[in-house]
């Protein structure tokens, strides 16, 4: 079996899962507050929605950002892994 990996094309991938999850932190911040004014029987409850949607938006991002982080990681521990196995298979033969 073989296995293939490309890793600055990962390392790149992850770049721009960051930088979705980055805009969307960043989206949720300037989400604009509900406007209390005209003061409905609904505005409470619309106003707590809208706050509840800024914060789950928010750790949406930071969930996206965390994989980012996560995929970097695994591209890591992978380089890392194939540098030991080809120094191992490189002494094997030397000796």
């Amino acid at each position: 079996m073989t296995f293939d990996l490309d890793p600055p094309a990962l390392r790149a991938c992850a770049a721009a899962v960051a930088d979705t999850g980055a805009r969307v932190v960043a989206g949720a911040a300037r989400a604009p507050a509900a406007d209390p004014v005209p003061r409905w029987a609904t505005s409470e409850a619309l106003a707590g929605l809208a706050g509840a949607t800024r914060t789950r938006l928010s750790a949406l991002g930071v969930g996206i950002e965390d994989a980012a982080r996560q995929i970097g990681a695994a591209v890591d521990d992978y380089q890392d892994a194939d540098d030991r196995a080809a120094r191992r298979l490189r002494d094997a033969l030397w000796r």
